[in-house]
């Protein structure tokens, strides 16, 4: 599936965030579902996204902030383990490319994101930062984790 919002700019932001709680696991293989089923909405990481939209949209309308220079954005719904794979592999494509190249040294790689809001579920971002550690895009909690054991929903500043 891709990016369910996206904004051009000449450094772009990948924003995961799981707006959809995961659906059972029915399946014998990982699919990427789609996400219309309203029950399972969750409104808490679509504020969130909708928060950094309107950050990047804000930097860029200022003169002050980062001039010449326009942010961009791609947010994903990371519903499950491999919708949060396929959106990182996303932010990972290098630029104007679909496919993720392992290259002998990251001097010259240029992937699409060059940070990401990880999602606040602590197993996804597990997989979130051992993937994108290793091609060295910096990531950032939007909130702490919002998983039943933690019970935290607060957003951190």
């Amino acid at each position: 599936a891709a990016a369910s919002f996206t904004s051009r700019g000449d450094y772009r932001l990948a924003g995961l965030f799981q707006m959809h709680a995961p659906a059972p696991r029915a399946a014998a293989r990982p699919l990427v579902d789609g996400c219309d089923d309203a029950v399972t909405f969750k409104s808490h990481s679509y504020s969130l996204s909708q928060a950094m939209r309107f950050a990047v949209e804000e930097i860029n309308n200022s003169s002050a902030l980062l001039p010449n220079v326009t942010l961009g954005y791609g947010i994903h719904d990371t519903r499950s383990e491999p919708a949060s794979l396929h959106a990182m592999l996303r932010a990972l494509a290098r630029q104007g490319r679909q496919e993720v190249e392992l290259l002998p040294t990251f001097r010259h790689y240029e992937p699409e994101a060059a940070a990401a809001i990880r999602p606040d579920s602590t197993q996804l971002a597990l997989t979130t930062v051992a993937i994108l550690s290793i091609f060295l895009i910096p990531e950032v909690n939007a909130a702490p984790p919002a998983d039943k054991e933690k019970g935290s929903r607060g957003v951190m500043v």
